[in-house]
């Protein structure tokens, strides 16, 4: 596979620019939650029937779901142009990208005229199916580019992210047309994937692409491997029990009691939303002694590495206090609006940067062989 940068600086630096709006939009999604503003409009992809309803900047609350809405439309047309620029290098190509814009927008025309029919059952039953089939279409295009040598590391990604931020569109629609929080958690959660995807492009798009992995022992880059990997899988699994918080439980806090829950260790899980505050905590817990444990493991191997993975791993864990301090506080002060949005903030944050500890794990250098090359070398120059 061809995954060297075939990309300019000024590439790079428009990838990170989407990284950072991005960043934006999933905060913004996040205060409108808090604020519970979701559902003012009833309506998608406008709002009462207008790009631009009155009255929006006046209040904060369709202030917040409005501009949210203007600030999902942004990404999803700077995602288009990283596509673009990355993918079309000749005539061909440029059908290619014309004919799947075409195809990702019918598939969401058609949704956005199943989640308006309120009243017929059968017809939006109608509208789903033939939406659902038309994405087969765009996803088995990209399945078959994945599968193409010819297409670099990034091209491939970014029709990835290009196909992640419809269906993160179609993921909002649904969760306001069908008044649904499962749809809610799906479009909160999926938002933390697209983002690790848009990091993935910055950082396979830059010159420093072939030297992003740690320099450690072939030991030390297999199990630190296993243990990014694992990490990563348990912030992810943090963040959905977050969600389902937030959007199954919007009142308040279920519980106030800070390190116990219902005043047990362990708490009955006859109500759901008391099983998931529980798992959260535990949870967290969880994920602060393993980067603890890689930390400290990572600390008696330095002199067998450039120790990056070092210090990254106790940033990682600084902020897990951090976020553990800030969720004790969300239940001390029944969800604040601005503490509740920092704790979402940060965990973001977190996810971000095991997400790139685990990329660079897997793109581990191995000093053993670099010293074995570099001694070859010397040797044969002598």
């Amino acid at each position: 596979m061809n995954d060297a940068p075939p990309h300019s600086r000024a590439f790079q630096v428009f990838s990170r620019l989407v990284v950072v709006v991005a960043v934006l939009l999933i905060w913004w999604g996040a205060a409108t939650t808090t604020k519970q503003a979701g559902m003012v409009f009833a309506d998608w992809p406008l709002s009462l029937g207008s790009f631009n309803p009155p009255g929006w900047l006046d209040y904060m609350v369709p202030f917040l779901e409005h501009s949210h809405r203007l600030l999902a439309k942004l990404v999803g047309v700077l995602v288009l142009i990283l596509f673009t620029w990355a993918y079309v290098r000749s005539g061909r190509q440029a059908s290619e990208v014309f004919i799947l814009i075409l195809l990702l927008a019918l598939t969401l025309g058609v949704f956005i005229a199943a989640g308006d029919e309120r009243f017929d059952a059968s017809r939006k039953q109608m509208f789903l199916t033939i939406a659902l089939a038309l994405a087969v279409l765009p996803v088995g295009w990209l399945v078959w580019r994945w599968r193409d040598n010819s297409c670099s590391l990034v091209q491939k990604l970014s029709a990835l992210a290009l196909l992640m931020v419809t269906t993160q569109a179609i993921f909002g629609g649904l969760r306001v047309t069908e008044i649904s929080d499962f749809f809610a958690v799906v479009h909160g959660c999926f938002a933390q994937a697209f983002f690790c995807v848009l990091i993935l492009i910055a950082m396979a798009s830059g010159n420093g692409w072939e030297s992003t992995g740690f320099a450690a022992s072939s030991n030390r880059i297999r199990l630190t491997k296993i243990a990014g990997t694992v990490f990563t899988g348990l912030i992810f699994i943090q963040l959905i029990l977050g969600a389902k918080m937030r959007h199954f439980h919007r009142s308040g806090v279920p519980d106030d009691d800070l390190f116990l829950t219902q005043g047990q260790w362990i708490p009955g899980f006859e109500d759901p939303i008391i099983a998931v505050l529980f798992l959260h905590k535990f949870t967290a817990v969880c994920v602060l002694l393993f980067a603890i444990g890689i930390m400290i493991r990572l600390f008696g191997e330095r002199e067998n590495g450039d120790g990056r993975d070092f210090k990254m791993m106790a940033l990682i864990v600084g902020l897990i206090l951090f976020q553990i301090i800030l969720g004790l506080s969300v239940i001390g002060t029944e969800k604040s609006f601005w503490v509740t949005n920092v704790h979402v903030l940060n965990g973001l944050g977190i996810l971000a940067l095991s997400f790139v500890f685990s990329v660079r794990a897997w793109r581990g250098r191995n000093v053993e062989s670099d010293i074995a090359n570099c001694s070859s070398g010397a040797t044969l120059r002598a």
